[in-house]
């Protein structure tokens, strides 16, 4: 079962886009066949109620029937009628096949005028294969290509981390594009798809911003070299080629670069890498993993004889994307800090404290290149944690104003910052210090204010029903006839002094 599984899929994988169906009851109906596969066209409900039927391409007759009898078939080797279906399949398609199709339909045997239909079959190659190619332009920019090695009218498509590139990411060219030109700061998983009406395939890779290149001098023995994926390597391969008689670039045993008589002779990767040689460099762009290797450079002279023989290892590293910091109090006071990144190969981590490497009296355990630390209590200030490969470096920051005060660990106060350049800038006031084991900070300062907001109103309505009772009260003294308003107020006054005396 195991192995016959993946086979089923095998299978039908090869199958897909291969066979195709088409309903051809419709006149000037189009249909479409895979060169070397199978097309079944359904050319009527049920032909057995039928008394004729004729099916021809241009002048030619192709099949004859009547009602569940077939009378006639140019192509039975390889195609079969169902009458009671009225579907016609025809394998082993080729260019030939392609062209206008006319049925004809006789309902009944007066001889009167047929019912015609038209068909237009196709026959198209699949799309079996997409290379996809990016190169870094002078001016600003990536170019792509996108191109389909075999297939008959292939439609492009592009996308970006799985979604329909946008005109906001493109200086040129659109989603429908066969060549786009993306914005020097786009970057993801790039994807290209090349279909037409009976396949569909497609390409993608990793790329990265234009404009990071590594250098390398390869000019001495066992060097190991560094390139960013999607990026440009600069590889310094020897002082001036033009002195050199004869050498060859290997990676393994499959020549890559042949170089004779300051004349290059052969080139693998010509269409992304450029050699000059007055400087002995050579520029690859678009690198990929397969450009990961062990390469050797030999040189021959005059006698084509070997004079040097010297390898150097390649190694295509992923960017480190990004950088988060997190913290957790500790039961005795101290504070556990965390740094998580994303995107990268083989990772490195640097921690420091206002600009200086953490040391052992401020960590209770690991050293300050472990991705976890932790901090021995009231430690504070900068925090600092960097992850670094050889291609890229990025930083996130944390201000630690109080660190776990609490004998239980309940307090934390810190604030933080990523940056690629390593520039926290400090907050002009510290943050307010919350429970790490309470209700979200945010939930708080929001139930605060509400709280505010609340009391202000009570406070009003207060003031409100004061002044009220206090005007029904004057009312009151002056009596029904008292209606002026400034007249109540001088007899509440006098009435209070007579009741003083």
């Amino acid at each position: 079962m195991n192995t016959m599984f993946p086979l089923l899929l095998m299978l039908l994988g090869v199958s897909h886009g291969m066979n195709n169906n088409c309903d051809a009851r419709q006149d000037g109906a189009k249909c479409y066949g895979a060169q070397g596969g199978s097309v079944v066209l359904q050319l009527m409900d049920d032909a057995s109620r039928i008394f004729k039927y004729q099916w021809f391409k241009e002048t030619v007759q192709i099949l004859h029937g009547r009602h569940d009898k077939i009378l006639s078939n140019r192509i039975e080797s390889r195609s079969s009628f169902t009458p009671r279906n009225g579907k016609l399949q025809i394998n082993k398609l080729s260019g030939n096949d392609g062209g206008e199709y006319t049925l004809e339909i006789y309902f009944d045997s007066s001889g009167a005028s047929p019912v015609t239909r038209t068909l237009q079959l196709t026959i198209q190659a699949p799309v079996s294969s997409v290379v996809l190619v990016s190169k870094c332009l002078a001016e600003r920019g990536m170019a792509v290509f996108c191109s389909a090695g075999e297939g008959d009218s292939p439609q492009y498509s592009w996308t970006l981390d799985g979604l329909t590139v946008k005109d906001s990411q493109l200086l040129s060219g659109n989603s429908e594009s066969q060549i786009i030109t993306l914005k020097e700061d786009v970057s993801g998983q790039l994807a290209c798809s090349a279909k037409n009406h009976i396949s569909s395939v497609s390409e993608e890779k990793r790329i990265t911003p234009c404009g990071l290149e590594t250098f390398c001098d390869g000019r001495q023995a066992r060097t190991t070299c560094y390139g960013a994926l999607g990026g440009t390597l600069v590889l310094q391969l020897m002082d001036n080629a033009s002195e050199i008689f004869q050498y060859q670039w290997l990676k393994g045993q499959k020549q890559m670069l042949h170089w004779r008589k300051n004349k290059t002779v052969f080139n693998q990767i010509e269409y992304r890498s450029s050699f000059t040689s007055n400087n002995g460099t050579l520029r690859i762009d678009d690198l990929g993993r397969n450009d990961d290797g062990e390469y050797t450079l030999k040189i021959f002279d005059s006698q084509r004889m070997p004079s040097e023989e010297r390898t150097m290892r390649l190694m295509i590293q992923t960017t480190v994307s990004s950088v988060m910091l997190t913290f957790k109090c500790q039961s005795q006071g101290e504070m556990r800090a965390a740094c998580f990144s994303e995107g990268g190969d083989g990772p490195q981590y640097f921690w420091t404290l206002d600009g200086e490497t953490l040391t052992d009296s401020q960590l209770l355990s690991v050293s300050s290149e472990s991705q976890i630390i932790t901090l021995k209590e009231n430690v504070s200030g900068r925090l600092v944690c960097s992850v670094r490969n050889h291609i890229s470096q990025i930083s996130a920051c944390g201000f630690l104003f109080n660190n776990c005060i609490s004998p239980n660990g309940t307090y934390i106060s810190h604030w933080t910052h990523q940056s690629r350049n390593n520039l926290c800038l400090e907050p002009k006031t510290a943050p307010t210090m919350t429970p790490d084991n309470s209700v979200d900070p945010s939930l708080l300062i929001c139930s605060s204010r509400a709280a505010v907001v609340i009391l202000i109103i009570i406070g009003v309505f207060i003031c409100f029903a004061c002044k009220k009772n206090k005007s029904q009260k004057a009312e009151g003294f002056a009596g029904p006839e008292m209606v002026n308003e400034n007249t109540s107020v001088a007899v509440v006054e006098m009435r209070s002094s007579e009741s003083e005396l």
